[in-house]
């Protein structure tokens, strides 16, 4: 799976993030290296925590690490599936191979860029995992209320919608747990009430780990829908919330119609023999439901991108591997069909990962990190307006993508620094936002000139050619050129050249660092995964260690920012190393004891 996403930037020749929110996340971790970890907008500061433990512990850059992580997670993805089926399919491999495989696909719709997204369906899925066993033991318990807890620290929108799933599913055992308790047995050994236990406490330690968070949020927006948001241009975010539906709708037919009917042969199939088929059953029918919800909730009001719910679709390859299995068990023409629709989920899933590209330029970097090199004397604090334009439709979506890569490419302390304007030359030095007849761009020229105009006096002012094409000639004339496609229209600024453009990662560096990524990350959640997952076997318990690791590095690094160690640094790092040795001792521990019972038993 891991070589699947791999092939892509390899072949395409791509040495920066795929996707349009490679920049944003490279910034991010940049940021908090420098400041301490922050909400990160739309999600939390999970990505940013764990970009800057794989930075830390592979010894690689920012964005080099955001640029493994879209392929490292979607095979993570797949393998955190394999657990769930894995953890409730006792020997049968062919469901959990198929949860790999279709799994791993379809969070293509997600790993081109939306890491935060991604690594919440990583971490939840393991979840999922440690609450099918949550009867055998308190530590499956235990073990789903932390990696709830990094989901909502990861993306808090998505773990509620995750947290309506397991209300579901919570509700769909309390017939059982009620059965049981009429037979005598206690309340808090049912499925039902351990699962609610799990869900109260993740719940809890994610909120307790937020409040502990200083919430500081940068001036601007990181996407076109922030700023449509920002600037109550209501009926244009629904016009791209109806467009991006449509269109995911269509990539996604084969996969949810191939979903589904693979769903109906899992369904029909009495003879699976599947230890945890109610619990399956369950998860498939509630995130099933909530996802048919969702989508039309959000269609009539508008609160939300109603295609990110079919994104987070998972059920689909979850409920399809178990088909496939059903089917390839009944041999013939069902096994071939079932190869055949496996071949077509993968491959449109495949779609939403190939059509993506970087969002960012080598040329671009350098032009940024040339302007950096020139404020570098400048007074601490000194705000940094870069005036940038477009002609392109959704003009807002480009302009946030100059914003983002303007911060990727500057020193981490200047960051907070960059303010966005929007227009020409001529009308900045004015005091008037350019109007071009497009309403998103002179939407934007006016809003955003609105509010840098409060420090505009004191403000260096630079037009880059990269961002701003049409108004660097103009800015050339009114200002002065201190580097290569680098114009300064005021304030302090020094002449400077320009570098050659950074490469990125090279192709071998990629797969290397991408295979190392995986194993680092299995490495430090193996421990706690085998302590979470009692009774389970290898499968589930390699399955969920890399997502078990993602949680440990989000958890260790929020608990370490909150006492004071850097984020990235040396002492952060090795509380997180420490967390994960920490599970190797748990889980030994715990198979002591687990043998002693055993012995006094026999």
């Amino acid at each position: 799976m891991l070589a699947l996403y791999l092939a892509h930037p390899l072949v395409s020749g791509y040495r920066f993030p795929v996707g349009p929110d490679g920049p944003v996340y490279t910034w991010l971790a940049r940021w908090a290296a420098e400041v301490g970890l922050r909400d990160g907008p739309g999600g939390g500061p999970g990505v940013p925590a764990l970009t800057l433990t794989v930075c830390g512990l592979l010894g690689t850059g920012t964005a080099q690490a955001v640029t493994l992580l879209g392929p490292v997670l979607a095979a993570v993805c797949g393998l955190a599936a394999a657990a769930v089926i894995a953890a409730t399919s006792g020997p049968h491999r062919l469901p959990v191979v198929g949860a790999i495989l279709l799994t791993g696909a379809f969070t293509a719709y997600l790993a081109g860029g939306w890491l935060a997204n991604v690594t919440m369906v990583a971490v939840f899925l393991a979840a999922l995992a440690a609450l099918a066993v949550v009867e055998r033991s308190w530590r499956a318990v235990v073990g789903a209320g932390a990696l709830l807890a990094a989901a909502g620290l990861t993306h808090r929108v998505f773990l509620l919608i995750g947290l309506a799933i397991l209300a579901g599913v919570i509700v769909l055992h309390l017939r059982e747990a009620a059965r049981a308790v009429r037979d005598g047995r206690p309340v808090l050994d049912t499925a039902a009430a351990r699962m609610a236990a799990a869900a109260a406490g993740g719940t809890g330690a994610w909120l307790l780990a937020s409040a502990s968070l200083t919430g500081a949020s940068l001036p601007g927006d990181t996407s076109q829908d922030g700023f449509l948001r920002r600037a109550g241009l209501r009926f244009l975010l629904l016009d791209r919330f109806r467009e991006r539906l449509l269109g995911d709708m269509g990539r996604a037919a084969v996969p949810v119609a191939v979903g589904l009917g693979l769903g109906v042969a899992a369904l029909e199939d009495r003879r699976s023999g599947l230890p945890g088929r109610r619990y399956l059953v369950a998860v498939f029918v509630t995130w099933g439901a909530v996802t048919a919800i969702g989508i039309v909730v959000l269609t009539l009001t508008g609160w939300g991108p109603a295609n990110r719910i079919l994104q987070f679709a998972f059920f689909l390859p979850l409920v399809g591997a178990v088909g496939l299995a059903a089917l390839a068990r009944r041999g013939g023409v069902a096994a071939a069909a079932g190869l055949l629709a496996a071949a077509a989920f993968v491959g449109a899933s495949m779609v939403g990962w190939l059509r993506q590209a970087p969002a960012v330029s080598a040329e671009e970097l350098a032009a940024v990190s040339a302007a950096g090199r020139a404020v570098t004397g400048s007074p601490a604090g000194t705000p940094l307006v870069f005036l940038v334009d477009t002609g392109e439709q959704a003009a807002a979506y480009h302009i946030t993508r100059a914003g983002n890569v303007i911060r990727m490419g500057l020193p981490a302390e200047r960051i907070d620094d960059v303010r966005i304007v929007v227009g020409a030359p001529d009308d900045l030095l004015a005091g008037r936002p350019t109007a071009t007849g497009d309403p998103e761009h002179d939407a934007a020229s006016a809003f955003y000139l609105r509010e840098a105009r409060p420090v505009l006096d004191r403000a260096t002012v630079l037009v880059l050619e990269r961002f701003n094409e049409e108004g660097f000639q103009r800015g050339r004339e009114l200002g002065e050129e201190i580097a290569p496609g680098v114009v300064v229209l005021a304030g302090p600024a020094s002449p400077t050249s320009l570098r050659p453009p950074p490469e990125g990662v090279g192709p071998w560096a990629l797969v290397g660092w991408s295979v190392a990524a995986i194993v680092l990350l299995t490495a430090l959640g193996g421990g706690w995964a085998r302590w979470a997952l009692p009774g389970c076997g290898p499968a589930a318990v390699l399955g969920a260690a890399p997502s078990v690791g993602i949680a440990a590095a989000i958890l260790g690094a929020v608990v370490a920012d909150r006492v004071g160690l850097r984020p990235g640094g040396s002492g952060s790092l090795a509380f997180i190393v420490a967390l994960g040795v920490a599970g190797y001792v748990a889980a030994a521990g715990a198979g002591r004891r687990g043998h002693k019972g055993r012995l006094t038993a026999g």
